[in-house]
């Protein structure tokens, strides 16, 4: 099966396959072959692969070293970050993904330089859906008002009620326009998020 890179489907599967391994209260790395070809299984189905020798075909070509190939910058990203720096605001990243080839990736994007923190949740030994990684990510900032560090994410449920129980204000990253929130800062486009300073 042929399915292009920025297919919805594939975000979609991604995002079904963290749920599932929220439930299971695992890091990534600590799953097991058998619980990998099962978060695996999720995330063919949601692509529409339903082919029995699939999920052994997806752990040796859908691991991590591949997986971060997909990734592009959304329109405005570089030009953002750029802004944010010439306002002498401090930038921290705040993921599931792996320390190592994440960082890898930012250096190939060329906008690695732009973060001053990074909170990689299997450091710490949880993961987003832990109230804990938060405030790890709060103390990082070293702020004394939580509500001035804005947590942008795409996640309702993790980016967004999560930073708000730390105090933090929160800005739901839309770019399909699938939520119509009122009481959420919400931005389709990530220039955007300037008119929030």
């Amino acid at each position: 099966m042929e399915i292009d890179s920025d297919d919805p489907r594939i975000w979609t599967g991604l995002q079904k396959q963290r749920k599932e391994m929220d439930k299971m209260d695992k890091l990534s790395i600590n799953l097991s072959e058998e619980e990998w070809n099962s978060i695996n299984v999720i995330f063919l189905d949601s692509i529409g692969v339903k082919s029995k020798g699939s999920k052994e075909i997806i752990s040796e070509e859908f691991q991590l070293k591949n997986f971060f190939k997909t990734y592009r910058l959304y329109p405005g990203c570089r030009e953002t970050l750029e802004q944010l720096k010439t306002k002498n605001i401090k930038i921290g990243l705040h993921t599931h993904a792996p320390r190592d080839p994440c960082q890898l990736k930012l250096k190939e994007l060329k906008i690695f330089e732009f973060f001053d923190i990074f909170i990689h949740t299997q450091d710490f030994g949880f993961n987003k859906s832990h109230i804990e990684i938060y405030q790890i990510a709060l103390d990082a900032m070293k702020t004394r008002n939580p509500d001035k560090i804005f947590h942008v994410g795409d996640d309702l449920e993790l980016d967004v009620k999560m930073a708000q129980k730390v105090g933090m204000t929160p800005i739901l990253f839309d770019p399909d326009k699938k939520y119509s929130l009122k009481d959420i800062r919400v931005i389709s486009e990530l220039p955007e998020v300037l008119k929030f300073l």
